[in-house]
């Protein structure tokens, strides 16, 4: 496996050798994410029990080399290393044109992008040595030690992870829309796939990556959260479920009581009440793109940590935003509605 060499240290042998063990660490990232990953990354590092080490592995989905030095420069403390290893070239091909179909034809979030199928192959890029790996989105903060998520037992499961606080069931509207004709049960609980705890010697073992993609190519009119369904759909009965502090979202607070939520009432006092060990920012509203977000503010004071310290989303970044997409809107419908005049135009050539 091919790792580029880019790390602030400016070694080129694996961090696995150190005396004791680090934490694996994997986020995947496109370039617009660039900034939100050091921030995660930061927020981890700066709750992390001093005895504990990072080994994160960033699978980089065309993060350019400028912020490549911003992301190095933030994490240049001595419990971390960083690794950029390529995207899954292998699968590139075959994701790549399921996935335009689950965002054009399909019911996929537009928002969701790409590189967040990348997490599928984590068995494929990471090094033989790796046994297990904690994942995390680009899109939240980590308030609490990571060493309490790295020494849990996975045991058979294939994941470790946290009940979707908005989508209770694989059969809610939003789940998973062919559960009945997979044969998996209506009140099988649903995960966020934002926070995993990979048993990745099971996933190389038994062929996880190749499963997803044959997956996705047989039910692609059917995603909704993409790489999230296809692995709630792979794994169902067979994951862990953590503490849903790990994986803790602004959505707590729709639910009038817990009653109405898919927590005990013991859990939804303690997210009601902000005990969070990782605060995710769901949704394609985020604190970098949108200044009405929830808890933002817990965003904004890791932002600090890094290269991009003083950054904040302003009053003049979403006007420019805003023109950008009505911009982007109009040229759409324009060749939109040349297409169909030249298609008319060869229809009529035709017939005559």
């Amino acid at each position: 496996m091919h790792i580029e060499n880019l790390s602030y240290k400016g070694k080129e042998e694996p961090f696995l050798k150190i005396e004791s063990e680090p934490i694996v660490v994997v986020c995947a990232a496109d370039d617009k994410y660039a900034m939100p990953l050091a921030v995660t990354v930061r927020s981890a590092l700066a709750n992390l029990k001093k005895n504990w080490k990072i080994l994160l592995f960033i699978i980089d989905g065309g993060i350019k080399k400028r912020n490549k030095r911003r992301i190095l420069k933030t994490l240049s403390i001595d419990n971390c290393e960083v690794q950029f290893i390529p995207k899954p070239d292998n699968f590139a091909k075959s994701l790549e044109e399921a996935y335009r179909y689950t965002v054009t034809e399909g019911q996929a979030k537009n928002y969701i992008s790409i590189a967040q199928y990348y997490r599928l192959f984590i068995a494929e890029l990471l090094p033989d040595q790796a046994k297990k790996a904690i994942y995390l989105d680009c899109d939240l903060i980590v308030k609490e030690d990571l060493s309490q998520l790295w020494q849990i037992d996975l045991g058979e499961n294939y994941v470790f992870a946290a009940q979707d606080t908005w989508v209770h069931s694989v059969s809610a509207h939003n789940g998973l829309l062919n559960y009945q004709e997979l044969g998996i049960a209506s009140d099988a609980k649903y995960f966020n796939s934002g926070v995993l705890v990979i048993n990745v010697e099971k996933w190389r073992a038994e062929k996880v990556s190749a499963r997803a993609i044959d997956y996705l190519n047989h039910n692609k009119e059917h995603m909704i959260y993409g790489d999230q369904d296809i692995l709630n759909a792979l794994f169902t009965g067979q994951w862990g479920e953590l503490d849903p502090r790990w994986n803790a979202t602004s959505r707590i607070y729709e639910y009038s009581s817990w009653k109405e939520s898919p927590y005990q009432e013991h859990v939804y006092n303690n997210l009601i009440h902000n005990d969070f060990y990782i605060i995710h920012f769901i949704s394609g509203e985020k604190p970098w793109n949108s200044r009405d977000v929830p808890l933002k503010e817990h965003f904004f004071h890791y932002v600090d940590m890094t290269s991009w310290s003083g950054w904040r989303f302003t009053f003049w970044q979403e006007l420019w935003q805003k023109l950008v997409y009505k911009f982007r809107k109009a040229v759409s419908i324009i060749k939109a509605r040349m297409n169909n005049r030249v298609s008319a135009r060869i229809n009529k050539t035709i017939l005559l």
